[in-house]
């Protein structure tokens, strides 16, 4: 078994900062879509009983609405990464490079 100096990082830790060196930061304003669903977790503003949905109170059809409001906005902030993946690469949607 052969170990690395402790100077050098592992190989998977020189891939990933090259990849990131590569892309850039992961900071975009779309990434603030992803606070949205946590704001189903501040319980005091949904723990109602009014209005009712169905005969449901606001606190339960408040907590199922976020749900597929959570998976919107999780899709939208892949799709937004992907594309500005694709963009950095000048790959096309399928996975193969541009010829240009």
């Amino acid at each position: 078994m052969t170990e690395q100096p402790m100077s050098e990082p592992p190989v998977s830790e020189q891939q990933g900062s090259g990849a990131r060196a590569r892309f850039g930061t992961d900071r975009s304003p779309w990434n603030l879509l992803l606070l949205v669903p946590l704001l189903m977790l501040v319980t005091p503003l949904w723990n109602h009983d009014e209005p009712r949905l169905f005969g449901l109170p606001m606190f339960y059809w408040s907590q199922f609405l976020f749900v597929p409001l959570g998976v919107v906005c999780v899709g939208l902030v892949v799709r937004a990464a992907n594309r500005r993946e694709r963009a950095a690469t000048g790959s096309a949607p399928d996975g193969n490079e541009r010829k240009h």
